[in-house]
């Protein structure tokens, strides 16, 4: 009986360390997370904005976090994404109250962009968000709304 314990306990042990690394370490990259990219060009095409949602941790530490990336459509989306620079939004996956996913990306004019996000009315706790009023080159300037 007292293997067992002790067994147990080491599984417990290590779920908990798991996920307190995947929460200290922002959800970092990992091959084995799923990623999901959806590019949204400017009018002109002198920008993109780029949807990216990550998944993974598996049974023991799940996670989905969602980014929304500005930069000039000259540079590679794949080298967006690696960067921090290019980042204006970032939290949490979630899903408004019609079960659409949040976040919401639109152009309004080429250089405005829009970003609706879920509040998460449903939630018991709240969840931590990251926004940003222009991309890196201080020329796009992005539009927050929060709906339910």
């Amino acid at each position: 009986m007292g293997l067992l314990k002790f067994v147990l306990a080491a599984i417990g042990f290590l779920a908990v360390l798991k996920y307190g690394v995947t929460r200290l370490i922002g959800m970092s990259a990992d091959p084995d997370d799923d990623l999901y990219t959806q590019v949204y060009p400017s009018p002109n095409g002198r920008y993109s904005a780029v949807l990216v949602s990550r998944s993974g941790g598996g049974a023991i530490a799940p996670f989905c976090s969602d980014e929304v990336l500005v930069f000039n459509s000259l540079l590679d989306v794949e080298d967006a994404i690696k960067s921090n620079d290019y980042r204006v939004y970032s939290g949490e996956c979630d899903n408004f109250l019609d079960r659409a996913p949040s976040p919401k990306v639109r152009w309004d004019s080429d250089f405005d962009l829009r970003v609706d996000f879920a509040l998460g009315g449903t939630r018991m706790f709240s969840r931590n968000l990251s926004l940003r009023g222009t991309d890196a080159s201080g020329n796009v300037q992005i539009r927050f709304a929060g709906y339910r």
